[in-house]
């Protein structure tokens, strides 16, 4: 039996007022104040709804443990850090702000904290509908511009591309971003839907005074070297040029997050990183291409009809997008949001 009270008191502890909450769940204001004062039980929908919108579950809305949450992308999450929240299927899942949650001269937004292993949610937290984790920079644009829309915002969770197709695999995320080689992309973990993205050049990415050193001699210089995890397929090219021009992997150097992590930290430490062009050309450094990506983006097959996969797809066509993308460079975007027959 649902408890009315619980229904306050998570709305209280959201910040939301029974208007906010009403219109955020689509459901009426008279509905709320009936269900808190314990004089109505909200039809599936109705209950659904206002679940959603306090980033809860029907069943666990009036319980008296906090909401459970797991990590998006496996593994546990670390006590006391800050994380992101969506829902996939009746779980939610939670990311970890990534860099301490610094977004460029801000703090980015957390949704809530881990705290003794539970999750307390921040006033006004509200989960994305979709979840979509890759490497690629252009989610955050998406995700951005998604804001705001229930059901059809995203959580965009930066993962190298094996991490990312793990997690869609169990289940901790709608979709996943991947590239690769045209012809030599992983192989799908299950029965997925396909969109085209992009294709870009990964390579490695160094400063002005080195722009004259051969791939052979960076390598085997002591210039620092930022890599990437070795699930990152930016990783696996390098070590495919490694391979080719007989040169041992090395350990020297940071690894870095992500594309644009990896180039921020080559023009921090004056070396090298591997990544893509775009990253490379927003820290003005000089670009040195090793292979051709095409970029894409999986969702698995049972979220065909999901609305938040639905509106990211449409998102992917629009000029509203593909022109914010194509002003950082580096994207070769004919094509993008054209759906691949598998």
């Amino acid at each position: 039996m649902i408890r009315s009270s619980s229904l306050r008191d998570r709305r209280l502890a959201c910040g939301l007022t029974q208007a906010e909450l009403a219109a955020r769940a689509g459901v009426s204001r008279q509905l709320v104040a009936a269900v808190e004062a314990g004089r109505n039980m909200p039809a599936v929908d109705a209950a659904l709804g206002i679940a959603h919108a306090l980033a809860t579950s029907v069943e666990e809305l009036f319980a008296d443990k906090p909401p459970a949450v797991v990590s998006a992308l496996g593994g546990s999450l670390r006590d006391g850090a800050p994380v992101r929240l969506g829902r996939v299927a009746d779980q939610l899942v939670a990311a970890e702000l990534a860099d301490h949650g610094i977004a460029g001269a801000t703090w980015a937004r957390p949704d809530g904290v881990l705290e003794g292993g539970e999750l307390r949610l921040f006033p006004g937290a509200s989960p994305a509908g979709t979840v979509l984790a890759g490497c690629d920079p252009a989610i955050g644009v998406a995700e951005a511009m998604l804001d705001g829309l229930g059901p059809r915002s995203l959580l965009a969770i930066s993962a190298p591309t094996d991490t990312a197709l793990h997690a869609l695999s169990a289940g901790g995320v709608h979709a996943a971003v991947v590239h690769g080689l045209q012809d030599h992309l992983p192989k799908p973990p299950m029965p997925i839907i396909r969109w085209h993205l992009a294709r870009w050049q990964v390579g490695l990415a160094v400063p002005a005074k080195l722009r004259g050193h051969s791939l052979e001699a960076l390598l085997r210089s002591d210039v620092p070297l930022v890599q990437r995890d070795p699930a990152a397929a930016s990783q696996q090219a390098l070590e495919r040029a490694r391979a080719a021009a007989k040169i041992a992997p090395t350990a020297r150097g940071q690894y870095a997050s992500g594309h644009l992590d990896a180039a921020r930290l080559a023009a921090t430490l004056e070396g090298a990183a591997i990544t893509t062009e775009g990253a490379a050309t927003a820290f003005d450094l000089s670009f040195r291409p090793l292979e051709d990506h095409v970029v894409e983006m999986w969702a698995a097959e049972r979220w065909l009809d999901h609305p938040g996969i639905n509106a990211l797809a449409d998102l992917l066509t629009t000029k509203a997008f593909t022109e914010r993308i194509a002003h950082f460079g580096g994207y070769d975007l004919v094509d993008c949001g054209e759906r691949i027959e598998n």
